[in-house]
């Protein structure tokens, strides 16, 4: 019998498990369902292109993956932000034509303005009953609210136009879903905001996200791959641990930390008994999985210059909303950006239902879709056909199921602190969950991924060091 078993080998997992190796535990086995460590940080061995997780978000040392980042080595002398390269002045339209540059960057600045509100919203005394809890009528009804504003303020000599920006407005929905993970409509905006995002920038890892697995693979205990594990019984004494490939072998612990993605538990593929409680099983049902999907498109030469490449696409409601009912998923799409140390790649978002459709799409489609965006927008019939792309289909995954998490409208913050709550007590700690969904502070990052892990081993430590 172990001590601990860990399930999961992302960066949740690994933190665990060199916390716990840290602490002398010794009899500590992590399993791990996948060929390899890393979950969805995964960096392309061909193209050093991070598939998944992709920046360190906040270079402070607030932030405990970038002073590990640091400690490791694993970033430059100098800190290397992610280049934003855009400041909401160009905008393209589907007619191929580029917005007033003036009226783009007042856009962009009530934008920013109602972000910033939706992020703060959760620190409000009270909330309006106006919104119904959703990003989505939040969203829209205060940028209707700053543009008739901005009319009656509008001094005569104004060159604002205000179609451009009621146009660029609209399309930045699908910059904000992009943010979230998902798009607008089952997203909770009194518990957006707790995850709270720490300045500093996006930090820039040079050698990818793999790196930061790699190191902290040297530090940990026993880890056993290509074990999916299907169920987990529980009591007061420990737990037993089933692996699918082979029902006859289990492997028992006194504890467990289950780190596997939201959507694996939320698809039941894998089981708990007796179950997590309604507590728990109400917490995980309330969050979302997150739909994305990030392609990389790679071109034999550029037609963009570095610095240049961030295209934003104005989309307006009724083309998106058009979009949706014919299953287009270029209308999906918010825009497309060139990624640092590769100047012949551009990275393309999908956001939502569309990410799905996308993650089931064959490449040469998805080149096709894409090289059509390009030249709709631009209006330049010769931008030529990317020669491939390059991706992970997170949602296809069966040991993913999605991509980062998001509160849903039913969510509640005190669901993230009930998940990170030891069964069947906090003293009694055997079934413990972590990773990016279960984090109060900061979930949906890697940073709250690790801290979870490192939490709920703290947990177990020091219980055995009070039960030796």
């Amino acid at each position: 019998m172990y001590d601990v078993i860990i399930i999961g080998g992302g960066i949740a997992g690994l933190s665990a498990s060199v916390k716990l190796n840290q602490n002398n535990v010794k009899s500590c086995l992590l399993v791990e369902a996948r060929d390899r460590l890393g979950g969805r940080m995964m960096t392309s061995a061909e193209s050093g292109l991070d598939l998944g997780a992709q920046w360190i978000h906040g270079g402070v040392h607030a932030n405990s993956l970038y002073n590990y980042a640091i400690k490791k080595g694993l970033l430059k002398e100098e800190k290397q932000i992610k280049d934003g390269g855009w400041d909401g002045e160009l905008f393209y339209t589907s007619q191929g034509r580029v917005t007033d540059p003036e009226s783009s960057k007042k856009a962009w600045e009530i934008y920013e303005r109602i972000y910033n509100e939706a992020e703060n919203y959760f620190r409000r005394d009270s909330y309006s009953d106006d919104y119904g809890n959703s990003i989505q009528t939040f969203y829209n009804m205060r940028s209707k609210e700053e543009l008739e504003k901005l009319r009656l303020e509008d001094s005569s000599d104004s060159d604002y136009n205000f179609e451009d920006m009621k146009l660029i407005l609209e399309s930045l929905v699908l910059k904000f879903a992009g943010y979230l993970g998902d798009t607008f409509e089952e997203a909770g905006l009194s518990t957006y905001g707790t995850a709270i995002e720490l300045p500093g920038g996006d930090v820039v890892l040079p050698k990818g996200t793999e790196s930061i697995i790699e190191e902290l693979h040297k530090e940990s205990g026993p880890i056993r791959l290509n074990e999916k594990v299907s169920r987990v019984e529980w009591n007061k004494d420990g737990a037993t641990i089933f692996i699918d490939k082979n029902p006859e072998e289990v492997l028992r612990a006194k504890h467990v930390i289950c780190t596997v993605p939201l959507g694996v538990i939320q698809n039941n593929l894998i089981t708990f008994q007796p179950s997590l409680g309604q507590a728990k099983e109400n917490a995980l049902a309330n969050l979302r999985p997150g739909r994305i999907s990030k392609i990389f498109l790679h071109f034999q030469e550029p037609f963009w210059l570095p610095g240049e490449g961030e295209l934003a696409f104005a989309w307006s409601h009724q083309e998106m909303d058009e979009g949706r009912q014919k299953n287009d998923w270029t209308t999906s799409v918010p825009g497309m950006n060139e990624v640092d140390g590769h100047s012949n790649v551009l990275c393309m978002w999908v956001c939502g239902e569309a990410a799905l459709q996308v993650d089931n799409l064959q490449e040469n489609d998805i080149l096709k879709g894409a090289s059509l965006l390009l030249r709709k927008f631009t209006g330049d019939p010769e931008i030529s056909t990317p020669n491939r792309i390059t991706r992970h289909a997170w949602m296809k995954d069966p040991l993913c199921m999605g991509t980062w998490s998001y509160p849903s409208l039913h969510s509640k913050h005190e669901d993230y602190f009930e998940l990170m709550k030891p069964l069947p007590s906090e003293d009694n700690p055997r079934l413990l969950l972590a990773g990016e969904h279960t984090h109060p502070t900061y979930w949906s990052f890697m940073h709250g991924a690790r801290l979870s892990g490192i939490e709920q081993a703290e947990k177990v430590t020091k219980f055995m060091e009070q039960n030796q």
